[in-house]
C-alpha cells in the first residue's frame, strides 16, 4: 500500500493506545505506541513518522513539551494533541506550536479515523 502512513500514538493509558492503534491499522496506516513522552521522541528520532497523536498529561515528558521538541526536529510533521483535562494554556500552546488539532477525551473513533485521513490531504502551510 504506497500511501501508507507511519503514526506514532502516545498514551500512558496502554488501552487508549492500543484502541487508536488498531484504528490506525485499520485504516491502512503503521502505528507506533509510546506511553510517555520520552519514549515517542526516541521513536521519532528513529523512525520516519508522518503523525503524532499525543495526549498532554503523562509521565516523564508531557505532550506540550513532545509538541515542541517536534517541532524543533521536523516542522513539517502533524501533530494532533488530545487531552481529557483542556485548559485555555493547553489550547495556546498547541497553537503556538503549530499543534494541527486539539481535541478533548473522550475521541470517538470515526471522527479520529476522518482527521487522520484530513490530516494528509491539508496542504502543508508555510
Amino acid at each position: 500500500m504506497s500511501d501508507s502512513r507511519n503514526i506514532l500514538i502516545v498514551d500512558d493509558n496502554a488501552e487508549q493506545c492500543d484502541v487508536l492503534a488498531s484504528l490506525v491499522k485499520d485504516i491502512g496506516h503503521t502505528p507506533y505506541t509510546a506511553t510517555d513522552g520520552q519514549m515517542a521522541l526516541q521513536i521519532f528520532q528513529e523512525r520516519k513518522i508522518d503523525l503524532v497523536i499525543t495526549d498532554i498529561k503523562m509521565p516523564r515528558m508531557d505532550g506540550m513539551t513532545l509538541l515542541e521538541r517536534i517541532r524543533q526536529a521536523d516542522p513539517a510533521v502533524r501533530v494532533i494533541v488530545i487531552t481529557g483535562f483542556p485548559s485555555s494554556e493547553t489550547i495556546l500552546r498547541t497553537i503556538e506550536n503549530d499543534g494541527y488539532t486539539y481535541l478533548v477525551k473522550p475521541v470517538k473513533l470515526k471522527s479520529m479515523a476522518t482527521l487522520i485521513e484530513k490530516a494528509f490531504s491539508d496542504p502543508l502551510e508555510g
